[in-house]
């Protein structure tokens, strides 16, 4: 019973979207290493926290859309307290437990970073609360794509750069904000999937504002933005060739998402999570 339960924890946390926290971190080391050697220790807790922070957001969607039976017919993978798999009581003990771990280990950052690091982490994650629940929950007000643009691209990104380099300048932000733009692709297939039920449930999201044909052009815009954005980062025309892989694979996951309805659209979470990775690593491969 205890291995199922660890089990129903691993599916709550949402493993498959994890990359997109993992991949401003690798960015912001690899952006870091132009002006210093890289102090690993810290650049190995910005990424735990960064994880940790984005499994928190994961829970406290899992319960909120749970108590609010927005997940009772859900096409996406299936959520532990509408099924039942978790108690409210029990994801409530977890969020509390969970966020007292990230907090603590966030706050072992002040040692590098020092004390202006603190309201920042406050902030982060208040925002993974209040992305789902409180009184202005952002992902029912069509703000999810700008918290995800900020707290899984720029936020990540100019932090870690800052806990390493001690400074932060326009390049560095601008990079957060191309990275912010992959990450929101993931957002876009989510939203782009649960749209009727979404409507249903007075969930207003950018898919059912903006309307879905308009959604889908954003999200095949977005990678040539995040290219467009690298160039004018770095002004050298270099970066497009190391940008390759990561452009066919954009264009890979357009055709799949092209042709992709209802169930079939869960892979494109993955794959769209991927897409972020691979294009933190690219920037990585021309930097080093």
């Amino acid at each position: 019973m205890g291995k199922m339960k660890f089990k129903y924890w691993i599916q709550a946390s949402r493993p498959k979207t994890l990359l997109v926290s993992v991949a401003p971190v690798v960015m912001a080391v690899a952006l870091a290493s132009k002006y210093n050697e890289i102090n690993w220790l810290p650049a190995i807790i910005c990424l735990s926290f960064a994880v940790m922070a984005q499994v928190l957001s994961n829970f406290v969607n899992d319960y909120a859309d749970g108590l609010k039976g927005a997940d009772n017919e859900r096409l996406g993978p299936q959520r532990m307290v509408a099924s039942g798999m978790i108690s409210p009581q029990n994801m409530r003990k977890g969020i509390v437990l969970w966020g007292i771990l990230t907090f603590a280990l966030g706050c072992t950052l002040l040692y590098w970073g020092g004390l202006i690091l603190l309201p920042f982490g406050i902030v982060i994650l208040l925002c993974a609360l209040a992305y789902s629940t409180g009184p202005f929950p952002l992902s029912r007000h069509a703000l999810g794509d700008v918290a995800v643009v900020l707290f899984y691209g720029v936020a990540p990104v100019v932090l870690t750069f800052f806990i390493q380099t001690g400074f932060v300048n326009n390049e560095i932000t601008t990079a957060g904000i191309a990275m912010g733009i992959m990450a929101n692709n993931l957002l876009i297939v989510n939203n782009y999937r649960d749209a009727e039920q979404d409507l249903k449930n007075g969930k207003k999201t950018t898919v059912t504002v903006f309307g879905k044909g308009f959604m889908k052009i954003v999200y095949y815009l977005n990678p040539l933005i995040a290219t467009g954005l690298s160039l004018l980062i770095f002004n050298d025309f270099k970066v497009i060739v190391f940008l390759m892989p990561f452009l066919v694979y954009s264009v890979f996951v357009d055709v799949r998402f092209d042709k992709a309805q209802g169930v079939r659209l869960n892979k494109l979470i993955g794959m769209s999570s991927m897409e972020a990775i691979i294009f933190a690593l690219s920037i990585t491969l021309y930097l080093v």
